[in-house]
């Protein structure tokens, strides 16, 4: 594939997946709630869930650009660590896990050293804190495990971002890494304090 046609392509993907944020999330309430997936892969929902649902930098559909990455990072994650009833949340969510490959691939020819950055990211996803909890304990109890059901759901609800917006500020791929290296440049400063 030539790198325009490799560029509009990965381009599309992306912008279709912005608008599927939503749709993608309540994928990843299923696995975090499923009882039958191994734990850590039910730790992996919860954490993008909850990444998902903090504050995010900047305005419009680029403020989630990472999360559309790290969800479908998060779905790599609920395949390698679901255990014998992975097969059963495939065949649920089928339509995500027949493209994931494809995803993919095109995530680690355009985003390269950047992509391995936002899949590691998956293992630290079960400490993150929201509302005073990390995301490991959400998957605690019925009570908890709606509590992040419904703060999904505000989120769905809420979530504004439109085809038109999509397409407005969505031009070129080099846009996308660039936000991406500056939000990696951020985690390293940080950690390194």
């Amino acid at each position: 594939m030539d790198p325009t046609e490799a560029e509009r392509s990965f381009l599309s993907r992306v912008s279709e997946m912005l608008l599927s944020l939503p749709f993608d999330l309540k994928a990843l309430q299923e696995a975090a709630s499923d009882p039958d997936l191994d734990r850590s892969a039910r730790e992996a929902a919860a954490g993008a869930i909850v990444h998902t649902l903090l504050p995010q930098e900047g305005d419009g559909p680029l403020r989630y650009i990472d999360d559309v990455f790290l969800v479908r990072a998060a779905f790599l994650a609920v395949q390698a660590r679901g255990g014998e009833a992975f097969g059963s949340f495939h065949a649920r969510f089928a339509e995500i896990y027949e493209r994931l490959p494809d995803d993919v691939q095109l995530f680690e020819q355009q985003l390269g050293p950047l992509w391995n950055w936002l899949v590691s990211k998956i293992d630290q996803f079960p400490k993150l804190a929201y509302k005073s909890k990390r995301a490991a304990q959400y998957l605690g109890s019925e009570e908890e495990l709606a509590q992040l059901y419904e703060e999904g759901l505000e989120f769905e609800t809420n979530f504004n971002v439109t085809e038109q917006q999509v397409k407005n500020r969505l031009r070129r791929a080099d846009q996308i890494v660039e936000l991406l290296n500056r939000r990696h440049a951020e985690e390293r400063k940080k950690l390194a304090l």
